[in-house]
């Protein structure tokens, strides 16, 4: 059986133990502006926290005379005790100055509490369930140790920007007071409509080059593999595909086993008409998984590929072909298929998955055989 713990790369939890707390339930809105501990546009410099679900009425975000939005990103460091956290470093701020009506129309849809529990009560009675006199929403929250605490700040025209701080434990976003339930990924849909701005022309994205040689012993199954370089992770959603934007060219590369080495062999660079080339990469990328009655869920596409086993070493790759993808945002993912002595695919977030052979006979459309 396939380690999937092992196996799964950068980007998602894999094996992270999960546990379960119960949130104190605040009585009277909370207000996290504090000034000492926010810089000018509005993000924080130190952990801010507040806990349960008071709310009051009207909007989440007043959409009168914003200029822009930032996700901003806050490197968590380890807890000493309570109140406000520095942080020892920002992480990525990202900054949008457009599609601001969508991105306020989505945090505005956010639900309410009430909201968020019919909806629940709604689901639990359609799959035949009885709903618990208490849903305890917002309350019974995960304690998943995130390396970062993301939020929004909001930056008016004429007044000091407004604070969404995002509790991902909880599932709760709150804000001056209010609080709405996270639904539809909010930050996944910023992240694409910050894609889209920071957009170009995809001619002038450029293409990228097939390194000479590859070093087998960099790239085999050892169990600290190298993962593949993968540039759009900054900018992926979480419920994204691998390859989130429309790509402006890519670079296929084949190598062959020359010693302790895997030699370039041929290449290829295309531009134009790439959509289908984007489909069959992020199905490629993709980790497919079933569900049965129980709610047991089991990976489907996971392959062994030249894993170590009682009886022999791991064998290394001695074949290799490997794609450069560039979007239009100019970030560039790499996408590593072996050929030899198994067939698997390995990126930046999962390693070992099936090569389908739709994905290796385009690979020899462009490569030869």
């Amino acid at each position: 059986m396939i380690s999937w713990r092992d196996r799964i790369g950068r980007g998602l939890i894999g094996g992270a133990v999960i546990t379960f707390l119960l949130a104190g339930s605040a009585s009277s809105p909370v207000d996290m502006l504090d000034a000492r501990f926010l810089e000018a546009d509005g993000c924080p410099t130190a952990v801010l926290e507040a806990r349960g679900t008071a709310d009051r009425p009207g909007a989440l975000v007043d959409a009168e005379g914003v200029i822009t939005m930032t996700l901003c990103e806050l490197i968590t460091p380890p807890r000493n005790g309570p109140g406000a956290m520095p942080s020892p470093r920002p992480g990525q701020h990202r900054t949008l100055s457009t599609h601001l009506a969508e991105m306020i129309a989505v945090l505005n849809a956010l639900p309410t509490r009430d909201e968020a529990e019919a909806a629940a009560r709604a689901r639990m009675t359609a799959q035949g369930r009885t709903p618990p006199k208490d849903l305890h929403m917002g309350e019974i929250c995960t304690a998943v140790g995130y390396g970062e605490q993301l939020s929004f700040a909001v930056r008016y025209r004429d007044r000091p920007p407004a604070l969404l701080l995002l509790d991902r434990n909880c599932g709760v976003v709150h804000g001056a007071g209010r609080t709405r339930f996270l639904r539809g990924e909010p930050t996944d849909r910023f992240l694409s409509f910050y894609r889209d701005q920071i957009a170009r022309d995809p001619a002038a994205v450029p293409a990228p080059t097939c390194p000479a040689k590859v070093v087998t012993a960099e790239i085999d199954n050892r169990p600290d593999l190298e993962f593949p370089k993968d540039g759009m992770a900054p900018n992926r959603g979480g419920t994204d595909a691998f390859l989130p934007s429309p790509l402006a060219v890519i670079t296929a590369c084949r190598y062959r086993a020359d010693d302790d080495d895997l030699r370039l062999h041929a290449h290829r660079v295309l531009r134009g008409d790439l959509e289908p080339v984007r489909g069959l990469l992020n199905t490629a990328a993709a980790i497919q998984s079933v569900t049965d009655s129980r709610g047991t869920t089991d990976f489907v596409n996971g392959v062994e590929c030249g894993m170590p086993r009682p009886t022999r070493a791991a064998v290394p790759v001695s074949r290799l072909d490997v794609v450069w993808a560039a979007d239009t945002t100019g970030a560039v993912a790499e996408i590593r298929i072996w050929r030899a002595p198994c067939q698997a695919v390995f990126t930046g977030t999962a390693a070992g998955l099936k090569a389908e052979p739709a994905l290796l006979s385009r690979l020899d459309s462009w490569l030869g055989r």
